[in-house]
């Protein structure tokens, strides 16, 4: 995950002076262990922790690296309620959310069918990048925080796994179908070397969702790195140089433009249930509906707007409140909620002052 720090400048001082006290506190604790393993972990509270609901189960720990080594790094991520945890390069461990909270570093996501796993998993965000080893002391810090956990919530080492490992794209213009390999986020924490120095002893073997073709294959090297399909010389290969994560390419809404085709947005998934189709006469149709309506898909006027992967949940009402609709999603970024030609994110949204008629799209 990439983050922008520009914003960030006057929090800086903060977050130095900060990181100046823990990374003394970290030195200590290595002389003085037993006495020092409590105060690892700093309490860092996102304003986020006001709204964000519990996790509806905590079965796997997703793994990311930052992108970024900026000293607004934890500050931006506490603002953003992004991750659960942050390990800096001091080794300083940083508790952003509350411990069962939801946090959004997941953002599209799948594991043996399972979708959104933000409710389902720890975030943890390494300061670094998703080809280069982390520090000794984020490896030992990390080590610990990883450790802690699994034993907290009984999580095996199998289901401890990088971002890149269940992140997955919708169709676009390159690949037809949903796709695994949207992004490289964490890679490093597939590979037998760095899992060895975590204390993990198991890894997944293969990808369950491409096995029964939920998904296809989008990046064939990330695919070897993550399954161990490497040579020797390949793996060493992963660290000799550095090319930054890709930005999400996901927009919540793609607009078809002239000479473009509904392909381009939505791949082979045109006609499913779960991509809604904006229409310019202000008709907010299924794509399986529209199929059944016979329309045109080949010639779809240019201002149509498309988001797939998700659920209509239709109007809101006085009698149909955006909880009674999309549940505990219903604030989330990647909600959706359209009024009068707009589209506002479930994190934006203010629910005393929803418009009538506002439709609500949101992911299961």
């Amino acid at each position: 995950m990439r983050y922008n720090f520009e914003n960030f400048r006057e929090i800086d001082r903060r977050g130095f002076l900060r990181q100046v006290f823990a990374g003394a506190l970290v030195a200590v604790s290595t002389l003085f262990p037993e006495k020092t393993e409590a105060a690892r972990i700093f309490d860092i509270k996102s304003p986020k922790r006001r709204t964000r609901p519990i996790r509806k189960s905590t079965r796997f720990i997703i793994l990311h690296t930052t992108e970024a080594d900026g000293s607004g790094t934890v500050d931006c991520i506490a603002q953003s309620g992004t991750a659960s945890y942050v390990v800096d390069r001091t080794g300083a461990i940083y508790r952003i959310m509350g411990k069962t909270q939801v946090s959004l570093g997941c953002g599209r996501s799948m594991w043996n069918g399972l979708v959104n796993l933000d409710n389902h998993a720890i975030n943890i965000e390494v300061v670094g990048y998703h080809n280069k080893y982390p520090s000794g002391r984020q490896m030992e810090s990390l080590k610990y925080l990883v450790g802690v956990l699994m034993r907290t919530y009984g999580i095996s080492a199998g289901k401890v796994m990088p971002h890149s490992q269940v992140a997955y794209g919708r169709p676009n213009r390159w690949y037809r179908r949903s796709h695994r390999g949207r992004k490289r986020c964490g890679m490093i924490f597939a590979t037998d070397p760095v899992r060895r120095r975590l204390g993990l002893s198991d890894r997944p073997r293969y990808d369950p969702d491409v096995r029964v073709k939920r998904l296809t294959v989008g990046d064939e090297y990330l695919s070897k790195v993550l399954y161990a399909k490497m040579s020797k010389q390949e793996l060493a290969a992963i660290t000799s140089q550095f090319s930054p994560d890709s930005e999400d390419e996901d927009l919540a809404v793609g607009t078809v433009q002239k000479g473009q085709t509904v392909w381009e947005y939505a791949g082979d998934e045109y006609a499913s249930e779960t991509t809604i189709y904006l229409l310019p006469d202000g008709r907010i149709r299924r794509g399986d509906d529209l199929l059944k309506e016979k329309f045109d898909f080949h010639n779809v006027q240019p201002g149509t707007r498309i988001a797939v992967g998700y659920t209509l949940g239709g109007c809101v009402t006085g009698e149909r409140t955006p909880f009674s609709i999309a549940g505990q999603n219903w604030n989330r970024p990647d909600t959706l909620y359209l009024t009068d030609g707009k589209v506002i994110t479930g994190d934006e949204i203010n629910d005393v002052k929803i418009p009538a008629g506002t439709f609500l799209l949101f992911r299961k």
